[in-house]
């Protein structure tokens, strides 16, 4: 007969409840609380925006009537001409740039656009810049600054031309036209960008500076045409003379003041001279007009 050894008694376990591990049993009066609360403060802060936004369209209606009210009244207001001032203004006549930029007794000066204003006025050909300046309450003080040309120059159509080398208007009828008339170039070169202006443009420029103190015949208000050939350089046409005068592209100074030397002897030859090339060192080399049909030339 086998031994076994006794059998424990089984007892049933109980597991331990942890903490966190406890069920939570559910408390219905207590969420029934917190939901009606919540409810009061979501109604309360939607009342509190209704309240809000109320508030401000009236806050944005007032400001809205209190700027038409201001835009309308006189006293901000352009009271009469006088309260427009303009300066810079040489060859433009006032009132024109008033219908330009409407600009008149009644204006408030709160409604007018300073940079409007000006745009308008830059789209004018003899207008550079221009700048408005209000002073308040009821003045305002126009800036013009017009193009100033030094030049015609001749590209297909006649053009004016300021220091810059901008073609700015082509000449029109009525137009002043006392200006030296720039020919021999293209229009290509005047055309905004890299290289521009053209080197070549800016050596007529130093040139019309130097006729400006040049005696006559040779003097920048007698000269009518400034030819340009970019290889040869400059050849002028003075009124008043039968010859052209070559000068080539360097040392115009000094080549003008060798004209001056040497002209009271040209003079003396009278209309036989044709053209005076001064672009030789040290001499002057003049091509007479034909005789028996057979041009002539001679070095002095």
């Amino acid at each position: 007969m086998s031994w076994s050894p006794p059998l424990a008694s089984q007892r049933s376990v109980k597991k331990k409840k942890t903490f966190f591990g406890r069920k939570k049993t559910r408390n219905t009066y207590r969420q029934r609380k917190v939901s009606g609360k919540n409810r009061k403060n979501f109604w309360g802060k939607l009342l509190l925006v209704k309240i809000a936004l109320i508030s401000l369209t009236g806050l944005c209606l007032g400001l809205v009537a209190l700027y038409y009210q201001l835009l309308t009244s006189d006293f901000f207001s352009i009271k009469n001409i006088g309260d427009i001032e303009i300066t810079g203004t040489d060859r433009l006549d006032p009132a024109l740039l008033l219908q330009m930029t409407g600009l008149g007794p009644g204006v408030s000066l709160l409604a007018l656009r300073p940079a409007r204003v000006e745009q308008a006025l830059r789209a004018h050909p003899w207008i550079a810049e221009a700048e408005l300046t209000r002073r308040w309450p009821n003045r305002v003080h126009l800036a013009i600054q017009e193009r100033k040309p030094v030049a015609l120059v001749q590209v297909g159509e006649i053009y004016y031309a300021d220091r810059k080398g901008s073609l700015f208007k082509p000449l029109s009828p009525g137009d002043p036209h006392d200006f030296p008339i720039i020919t021999g170039l293209k229009r290509e070169l005047f055309v905004e960008g890299q290289g521009f202006p053209p080197v070549i443009f800016e050596k007529a420029m130093a040139l019309i500076d130097l006729l400006k103190d040049t005696p006559a015949p040779l003097n920048l208000s007698n000269i009518s045409e400034i030819h340009v050939d970019q290889e040869r350089g400059f050849t002028l046409y003075a009124n008043g003379m039968k010859s052209a005068v070559h000068l080539g592209l360097n040392d115009l100074p000094e080549k003008l003041q060798k004209f001056a030397l040497v002209w009271p002897t040209l003079r003396q030859q009278g209309p036989q001279v044709e053209f005076i090339n001064l672009d030789y060192p040290q001499r002057v080399l003049l091509s007479m007009k034909e005789l028996h049909g057979e041009p002539v030339g001679r070095a002095q």
